[in-house]
């Protein structure tokens, strides 16, 4: 990677940390409100977009707009807003909704070749984008935790991040084993050792830095946290190589100088919010 595109992606690197953690530590809602939706339906629409690069039509504009609204609906729910219906109630619903309404589009628009294929992808992006990346509403206003939900979200995406910058860094300094060379030719074993001691030391560091503000995670479980995220983190990294991999695209598109769109940014959290999500549930109940 040259000097000049290492300084773009650490300058949006710097500018988006600032702006995800100022609003997550200083608890600014408005900002939580705006950011989790816009990311979430900018990825949707990227990945929409890349289908149909592929040939495979979407409804692109309804699925965003679904999504994007899920997203923020879930917001206003879970953020303690209103008391008029519980959280899992409105996802059921909204899947109901938009299959119903995808269907009912089609009996009224016979214009798509592939209705089936149509509806299927359609409602595929927003389990993978909206719903996966739901949960780090989850994690922010996770009630056991109270206003320490938003160092878990942190925690998170300090940990999921620092994944990919250890094995990026490990893997082109240290890199000689090509871990799967056909779906991303640059990924290598070594990377992803270093990519799990990143992962470790900086759920490590976050734990000394805000002690107490980890709660209900536990500092004994910090480590095997470190190293189930960064598993998770990679898995997502690589799915995401799948879609890109079909559309024969290297990014999901350029929204963000020097890391490409906001599929691109959100791909691993894709994974790691739900996993972190369930282990503290798991927990929580035992």
């Amino acid at each position: 990677m040259a000097a000049s595109e290492i300084r773009v992606r650490s300058a949006s690197a710097v500018v988006l940390s600032a702006l995800v953690f100022g609003a997550l530590v200083g608890g600014w809602e408005p900002a939580i409100a705006v950011l989790i939706p816009l990311l979430g339906g900018l990825a949707l629409w990227e990945f929409y977009g890349a289908l149909e690069n592929r040939g495979i039509r979407t409804f692109r504009v309804l699925g965003t707009a679904c999504g994007a609204g899920f997203l923020l609906v879930s917001w206003v729910i879970l953020s303690g807003r209103t008391g008029a219906i519980s959280q899992p109630l409105f996802e059921w619903i909204s899947m109901l909704v938009l299959l119903l309404g995808l269907l009912t589009r089609q009996v009224f628009d016979r214009s798509q070749a592939t209705p089936v294929v149509t509806i299927s992808v359609t409602i595929f992006g927003m389990l993978y984008v909206a719903w996966l990346f739901n949960f780090v509403t989850h994690l922010i206003y996770f009630p056991p935790a109270g206003e320490n939900g938003r160092f878990l979200a942190c925690f998170l995406i300090v940990v999921t991040k620092m994944t990919d910058i250890g094995a990026y860094l490990v893997g082109s300094r240290f890199g000689r084993h090509k871990m799967m060379p056909i779906l991303s030719p640059k990924k290598t074993w070594e990377g992803l050792a270093g990519g799990f001691v990143f992962a470790v030391v900086a759920g490590s560091l976050l734990e000394a830095l805000f002690p107490g503000r980890l709660a209900p995670i536990e500092p004994r479980w910090i480590i095997a946290l470190g190293v189930v995220i960064a598993a998770a983190s990679v898995v997502g990294d690589l799915a995401e190589s799948v879609v890109k991999r079909d559309a024969r695209v290297k990014d999901s598109g350029r929204l963000i100088p020097g890391i490409g769109g906001a599929l691109d940014l959100i791909d691993s959290i894709l994974f790691t919010a739900p996993i972190l999500f369930l282990w503290l549930q798991i927990v929580h109940r035992g």
